[in-house]
């Protein structure tokens, strides 16, 4: 629960031209894995590994492959897939349930209540293109952000359960993207 500046002020480096700061207030709780998902988690949920998933999709060459790194090659669908699968095997406390976060959600936790483009050292806290070797790295490597929330910055691209699209300019509560 909180408000806070959503997309980047117009002098940050990496920012991107279809981002424009605004207000943000988000009035309903939400929890995170303090992890991606790792290819352990994903086959003792959905029983496939990384290597059928990219057989699957028709997708030639992997990356590193092991039971603590991020799992990858999973579209949106499987990713509500795995929400489904955990909402019922492991069910939450009535009124919560397993899904994936909103974007101003996910934005909201990557920030961890600071305000420059990352937050933290890049390199402490991020595999890139400049320390990665152009592979993945196993989870957990990496400094966790102020909220104990591990690669955040870099490595992979994360599903939400909303678009990346475009914001009102002005402040909005609890946003949901979905055009």
């Amino acid at each position: 629960l909180g408000t806070y500046l959503m997309r980047s002020p117009e002098n940050e480096k990496y920012r991107r031209v279809d981002e424009t700061r605004h207000e943000v207030t988000l009035t309903l709780g939400f929890w995170l894995a303090k992890t991606e998902c790792t290819q352990g988690q994903w086959k003792s949920m959905m029983g496939m590994d990384v290597r059928e998933l990219s057989k699957r999709k028709s997708i030639g060459s992997i990356t590193e492959v092991g039971r603590d790194f991020p799992v990858y090659f999973v579209s949106w669908e499987d990713a509500t897939d795995w929400m489904g699968e955990m909402n019922e095997r492991h069910p939450l406390p009535e009124g919560w349930k397993w899904s994936l976060p909103t974007e101003a959600q996910w934005e909201y936790a990557c920030r961890a209540g600071t305000d420059g483009p990352f937050a933290g050292e890049v390199d402490e806290m991020a595999w890139h293109s400049g320390n990665s070797m152009l592979t993945t790295h196993e989870v957990e490597k990496k400094e966790p952000n102020p909220w104990g929330l591990y690669d955040m910055h870099g490595s992979l691209w994360e599903w939400c359960s909303d678009l990346y699209g475009p914001y009102p300019e002005k402040a909005v509560t609890d946003p949901v993207v979905l055009t």
